[in-house]
């Protein structure tokens, strides 16, 4: 049985970009304020970069990015890698939040 013969596929595919989308929005906020404290650095030296030139570009530039890359997965919908590859990815946002969230606990005490 294929995932995407079940009838709830499209919804739960949706949920899982959905998802994308909200953390990386999320670790855009909270990338801004962390780096802008001196907490942390930006691990992407391209984003760095960015980053440096202005805040409002970096978010800019990372949302579009994911965002084309969230358009992309939709479209292959139907292939199996797209499904694996959109876990992956909100698995991934699911980790950078934690690392979010330690890196903030730490500065708040």
């Amino acid at each position: 049985m294929s995932v995407i013969s079940n009838r709830y596929a499209p919804r739960i595919f949706q949920a899982v970009l959905g998802g994308t989308l909200v953390l990386n929005g999320l670790d855009a906020a909270l990338t801004i304020l962390v780096v802008g404290s001196g907490a942390a650095t930006e691990a992407n030296p391209l984003m760095d970069e960015l980053l440096a030139q202005s805040p409002l570009l970096f978010a800019i530039v990372k949302l579009s990015l994911v965002s084309l890359g969230v358009l992309l997965l939709w479209r292959l919908r139907e292939r199996p890698l797209a499904w694996a590859g959109s876990v992956g990815v909100l698995a991934a946002y699911a980790g950078v939040m934690l690392q979010h969230a330690m890196v903030l606990r730490h500065v708040m005490g």
